[in-house]
């Protein structure tokens, strides 16, 4: 019932210059197109060549008038190659190069599935139109951009460090979208080098490599033929702005470039399919009394969220880190930390495979508990051990003449994003911005006798009525409404206000179960990192792929000073709940 609110409008205005400055203007159903370069003849003598340009969705263009220069909108993720291969040999080419990258680019069709990844911000800020450059070696009419997205680099010398400093810099540094709205940096070496595959899985990968080590025959101590070989890996680190699309989508839509695309398509397909088909089914009356309950869920649930919502905005006066900027900013803090700047904190890990966790989550909680509970429920439990640690640091302080304190919240607000489309793209649909979100009220700072499962069991009573409410819905809507109807300094006060004075947004993203692989070398791990809006210090990814949970941090330098700190007391609280679960099982 609600298809065609989730996915945007159905028609696009199309507007095409020809070069003589005249326009028109054609209504066109939203489905893949061609860009042609404005002044660019092709083989056809003679013929004028215009530029195509679509207007941005109302999301995108709300992402551009809500960032700001400290917190731009451009989602970060990098995905880790190795040189192994699904049935466990090694790849004749060890690395991934940028050459490689753009030859798979263009045999995937990449450039004709998802047009909008050759395009860039019209100079008024409306308009998606094509970037200035053209070849035809791999499709004739079709925008090259591979030269202005994709770089190859230097890989990483310090262990995870160096890695961290290129994440922190794709997050803050702000992209001109006027020239490009994603990119992608390309950086190969021995694996285990950069910390993008964990310290675990390449230890495995170099004791896989050392049994496929070819021996001299006749060798008695079994020594090797001299040429050693070593596991290489490959890290793509990538970024885009959200005017493009979400970042769900955008991992979605670059699933076309896996050897697994086709079958991947497949499956969503049938799982479409089977939900046509029983809708179809369904007898005319079935299929009212559906439209009947949706719409009544709809109204009564929005008048309902609604009211929750505001409630929230009411009683939650002041972001509890608030406390803490002021300290730093005033210098009453043991750690001054405006030395760091408006830098981010960076951390990431595998936490558990996805069958413990849901283990634990049942257990406790009992069935309708899920996995997304207990990660709100572990990072909740850090951000109080981060407060705290903040009060302590202050009252040892030397500097006794402020009056600030951080003070001690019982119960904190979460945000929590939600993919409306399930986080999945359609067989044919096009990238875009599908987000809503939904802010809940879960506990702060307890006292030291209440015990992580209670813990738990709190934070699912707090999500539960609000995760089945049309909340992220209204929240789509809003931010629509927004953009298209409100002024810019109207619509960003909103935008701040809107969040409910949330400490942390806690987003979850369903991966792949088992890995894939791009030109036989398999994906060991994907990471995405949360972007910072305006007025919320902490985000926190939980996603999973290959079976394996895994988190990352992204935090304000000031609000969280060592990422790995944070990310440690999350797993301590983690592994009180399974030692928990284990007992009572």
């Amino acid at each position: 019932a609600f298809s065609t609110l989730l996915y945007g409008e159905s028609t696009s205005e199309a507007i095409s210059t020809t070069q003589n400055g005249a326009s028109s203007r054609s209504n066109k159903k939203d489905k893949t197109y061609e860009y042609f370069l404005a002044g660019q003849n092709d083989d056809k003598k003679g013929q004028q060549a215009a530029n195509l340009r679509k207007r941005m969705t109302a999301i995108g263009k709300f992402s551009l008038r809500s960032q700001t220069d400290s917190n731009p909108s451009q989602p970060t993720f990098f995905l880790a190659l190795s040189n192994h291969t699904r049935d466990k040999s090694v790849t004749k080419d060890p690395t991934m190069t940028a050459s490689e990258f753009r030859e798979t680019w263009y045999r995937k069709n990449m450039h004709r599935k998802h047009p909008r990844f050759h395009s860039k911000v019209s100079s008024c800020g409306d308009f998606f139109e094509p970037v200035n450059y053209y070849n035809s070696k791999y499709s004739e009419g079709v925008v090259d951009t591979y030269d202005s997205h994709v770089s190859e680099t230097l890989h990483m010398n310090v262990y995870r460090q160096d890695l961290k400093n290129r994440i922190e810099t794709f997050l803050t540094d702000v992209m001109d979208v006027t020239e490009k709205l994603w990119e992608v940096q390309i950086s190969s070496g021995d694996v285990g080098t950069s910390g993008g595959i964990s310290h675990k899985r390449s230890q495995e990968l170099w004791k896989e490599t050392q049994e496929l080590q070819p021996t001299t025959s006749g060798s008695g101590s079994g020594s090797g033929t001299g040429t050693e070989t070593i596991p290489k890996e490959t890290i793509m680190l990538f970024r885009s702005h959200h005017s493009l699309a979400d970042a769900v989508s955008i991992v979605a839509a670059l699933g076309d470039l896996l050897d697994e695309a086709e079958e991947i398509k497949e499956k969503i397909k049938c799982h479409l399919d089977r939900q046509k088909k029983k809708i179809q089914k369904c007898s005319t009356l079935q299929k009212l009394w559906k439209f009947i309950k949706s719409f009544m869920w709809f109204l009564f649930g929005s008048i309902q969220a609604i009211m929750r919502h505001g409630y929230l905005i009411l009683t939650t006066p002041r972001n509890p880190f608030l406390d803490v900027q002021e300290l730093s900013n005033s210098g009453g803090h043991c750690v001054n930390m405006n030395s760091a700047g408006c830098g981010r904190s960076i951390s990431w890990c595998d936490v558990a495979p996805v069958d413990e966790a849901k283990r634990v989550a049942k257990t406790i909680g009992g069935p309708k508990t899920t996995v997304n509970d207990v990660f709100v429920s572990c990072v909740t439990a850090a951000v109080a051990k981060q407060l705290a640690q903040h009060r302590r640091c202050h009252k040892t302080s030397c500097d006794t003449k402020t009056r600030s304190t951080v003070h001690k919240y019982n119960t904190i607000n979460v945000v929590i994003p939600a993919h409306l489309a399930g986080g999945i793209l359609p067989p044919g649909r096009e990238i875009g911005n599908l987000i809503g979100a939904f802010v809940a009220k879960v506990p702060g700072e307890l006292d030291e006798r209440v015990s992580p499962t209670d813990r738990l069991k709190m934070v699912h009573k707090s999500l539960v009525t609000v995760k089945g409410s049309p909340a992220s819905i209204l929240s789509y809507m809003f931010a629509k409404f927004a953009s298209n109807y409100l002024p810019e300094p109207l619509a960003k006060t909103l935008f701040l206000k809107s969040n409910a004075n949330a400490a942390v947004a806690i987003t979850n993203s369903k991966g792949y179960e088992q890995k894939v692989h791009i030109n036989g070398r398999t994906v060991e791990n994907m990471a995405g990192f949360y972007p910072l809006p305006p007025g919320l210090p902490i985000g926190v990814v939980v996603q999973s792929y290959g079976n394996t949970i895994s988190l990352s941090v992204t935090a304000e330098k000031w609000a969280v000073p060592d990422a790995d700190i944070f990310l440690d007391w999350i797993l301590e609280e983690y592994r009180l709940l399974y030692a928990e679960a284990c007992a009572m099982s």
